[in-house]
């Protein structure tokens, strides 16, 4: 999973919040009977925009909530703030974390478009690579919840050959002492899940269902480096 103009909730923005929040919690409710679709009031012109409680570097735990057997994927990730005063994710230093994760010593490394956050490539060994585009995207976030989803087509590029997937993330955290806490601990650690489903090449179909879907716990716990 590779990590908008921020929605205030102020009372101008009222109603296009209230509808990407009420297109969030319907979208939530349907999983994993997901169907491709058009997010709402989508803008890729702005970047995912994280609540203040983000920022730092946090270790994550993310468990594959599908596969019990599957051992959690460690990896560290980083939030700041950027020149606008918003916190957005260290997008270069994010995905190559969780790439070495994922592909092991396959992973080469991770470039982001100087000309546009929406799109990354991810160079792997004997000339592999991935090409990442946002198609849609949209998020609300307050004191306590942060809730997005992402649309993507990815490329697989190998011997040649092209492969293309539209990818699907939705991505839901809130602070963990937002939740019943029978021990009355308090600490910084963000929980949360995120949904993946992937719809295969037929680009511009709506309506396909879901090939795959994957559901994750993530656990973020704050780190000094």
């Amino acid at each position: 999973m590779f990590f908008s103009q921020v929605i205030n909730f102020t009372e101008v923005d009222a109603l296009p919040s209230k509808n990407i929040e009420q297109f969030l919690i319907n979208r939530e409710k349907a999983w994993p009977n997901w169907n491709l679709t058009k997010l709402k009031l989508s803008n890729i012109n702005y970047d995912l925009i994280y609540p203040e409680w983000f920022e730092g570097n946090w270790i994550v735990k993310s468990e594959d909530l599908n596969n019990n057997l599957q051992e959690p994927i460690i990896y560290r990730v980083n939030f700041f703030k950027n020149e606008m005063g918003n916190i957005v994710g260290n997008r270069t230093k994010n995905s190559e974390s969780i790439g070495k994760e994922i592909f092991g010593e396959q992973l080469q490394k991770v470039k982001i478009d100087p000309k546009s956050f929406n799109n990354q490539i991810i160079y792997l060994k004997d000339n592999e690579y991935i090409d990442s585009r946002v198609t849609g995207r949209n998020q609300i976030f307050d004191n306590d919840l942060f809730f997005a989803d992402e649309f993507f087509i990815q490329t697989n590029h190998k011997n040649g050959i092209s492969r293309i997937n539209q990818v699907e993330i939705m991505s839901k955290f809130f602070k963990c002492n937002s939740e019943a806490n029978t021990n009355n601990e308090i600490n910084d650690d963000i929980c949360g899940f995120q949904y993946v489903a992937t719809y295969g090449s037929k680009v511009g179909e709506l309506n396909t269902k879901a090939i795959t879907t994957n559901q994750y716990r993530l656990t973020f716990k704050s780190s000094e480096i």
